[in-house]
């Protein structure tokens, strides 16, 4: 692990970033939107859990990762801010009432959960964000085109490859502070859909919002087609998240996606601090 000082240009930037399949950008677009809030949260969460450690030698690794975990999310969340406020420019007048409401539940969250929940709603987040993570790099079909070249996918493969990077620091956390099997699955089926609805409803709205502008022509084909996007990403996802149920999971079994660690080093020699 280590933080890489990441700042991404996105002048030349389009919304629909897989012109084949306009409808799988604006999926990830929607769900870049409520990030800038969510990964405060999570590395409020984990700030906490370090401080709920001893400072000793059996737990130095585990506080070291943490704190890369945290700066690292910082750079995620800061990258998408600026993106989403291209996105919000680019006349989606619901987009930011939609994102105050995940703004919302994160300070609830905070204010008036345990640290236990929150770290299993964070545990649980980086559980589902390992998978979609190897999705995105190496099984997402509408990825495959030459035509996809954006800085928004830079974004993205950067952000995901630093997913499976940390893919233990919240699991380690969790079973290190509170140990329960049980409660940890809660975590999942509580993030989980609280994430998915708010990322595949506001998706829908974003899209909606293309057709009624012309910005995606012919609505029936666009209805299938996220059809399909929706079905091959289930496809992947789902029997994935039910291994992770297993007494066993460990997030540091899990493969390494094709090349992140060549996406990784892409990411630094394109977008690092000496080029941009």
């Amino acid at each position: 692990m280590k933080v890489r000082h990441i700042q991404i240009d996105y002048t030349d930037s389009e919304l629909h970033w897989t012109p084949d399949t306009p409808e799988f950008a604006q999926f990830w677009n929607a769900s870049s939107t409520y990030l800038p809030y969510l990964e405060p949260f999570l590395n409020r969460t984990v700030r906490a859990g370090i401080e709920m450690l001893e400072d000793n030698e059996e737990n130095a690794e585990l506080i070291n990762d943490c704190k890369i975990f945290i700066q690292q999310e910082t750079r995620h969340f800061k990258n998408h801010a600026r993106y989403n406020a291209k996105l919000r420019a680019s006349g989606y007048p619901e987009l930011a009432q939609r994102e105050k409401k995940m703004q919302a539940d994160y300070k609830g969250f905070a204010e008036t959960r345990s640290h236990k929940f929150c770290l299993a709603y964070t545990e649980g987040f980086e559980t589902l964000g390992l998978i979609v993570a190897c999705y995105f790099l190496e099984g997402a079909k509408e990825l495959e085109s030459p035509s996809v070249c954006d800085p928004t996918l830079d974004l993205w493969r950067w952000h995901l490859a630093e997913e499976y990077e940390h893919r233990h620091v919240a699991f380690k956390l969790f079973h290190k502070l509170y140990g329960s099997y049980w409660y940890r699955l809660f975590g999942i089926v509580y993030a989980g859909p609280h994430m998915l609805n708010y990322m595949f409803k506001t998706a829908f709205y974003i899209i909606s919002e293309d057709r009624k502008s012309g910005k995606i022509a012919d609505p029936w084909k666009s209805r299938l087609r996220m059809l399909g996007v929706s079905f091959r990403m289930a496809k992947y996802i789902v029997p994935r998240l039910l291994k992770t149920f297993h007494p066993s999971y460990d997030p540091l079994n899990a493969a390494e996606p094709r090349e992140s660690m060549k996406v990784l080093a892409q990411a630094e020699e394109k977008w690092g601090p000496s080029v941009v």
